[in-house]
């Protein structure tokens, strides 16, 4: 999939500012600083279109991006690390729930995950859920630059015994690794 155009539409904390002309979407999950943003400013070539941080938490929206005017990647906000207050933790979480229970255009999702840490019960919780609503789902583990060809093979045989993953991609937002991989897999959830 060749990206031409990426443009952030909408920050949006509640259904009736949604998107609504009816384009497919994919949701990217995962631990705030797991690299959300940085993947979406690599897979489609643009520094900056996703705000970055190195305060976990930021993400407190939920986020659309349209690409090639054909679809688009929509951002949650991030679990586990964030400094927020439960009440607001709890909020996200019903957003969420909701965004996904209602959502008709949902096409799949993206789960980003830092190979360098291990995943939890939120983890686990994440493809049980994945899995129970039906929603197509590609495992993307960021930041395989901060490890060596080894240590990267240990730590995905590790995870893999922990919770469901097939066929993952392993990206880098650094090299531009794993781009080319990651777009064939949005490709084939939106085709369906």
């Amino acid at each position: 999939m060749k990206i031409t155009k990426a443009e952030f539409a909408i920050g949006a904390s509640r259904a009736t500012l949604y998107p609504k002309d009816g384009l497919p979407e994919i949701i990217l999950v995962g631990r705030s600083n797991v690299g959300k943003s940085s993947l979406i400013n690599s897979l489609v070539n643009i520094k900056g279109l996703a705000k970055t941080s190195s305060s976990p938490g930021k993400t407190r929206a939920i986020n659309f991006y349209r690409i090639n005017e054909a679809f688009y990647l929509v951002d949650m906000p991030g679990f586990g690390y964030a400094n927020v207050p439960k009440k607001i933790k709890a909020e996200w979480e019903a957003m969420i729930e909701r965004y996904v229970k209602e959502r008709s255009t949902l096409s799949g999702a993206l789960v980003v995950l830092d190979p360098r840490r291990d995943p939890g019960p939120v983890e686990q919780g994440v493809y049980r859920w994945l899995l129970g609503e039906c929603i197509p789902h590609v495992t993307v583990f960021t930041k395989a630059d901060k490890l060596s060809r080894n240590e990267l093979s240990s730590r995905l045989a590790a995870i893999k015994k922990e919770i469901p993953i097939e066929h993952p991609v392993v990206f880098s937002s650094a090299t531009g690794d794993g781009r080319p991989v990651l777009g064939r897999r949005i490709h084939e959830m939106l085709e369906g």
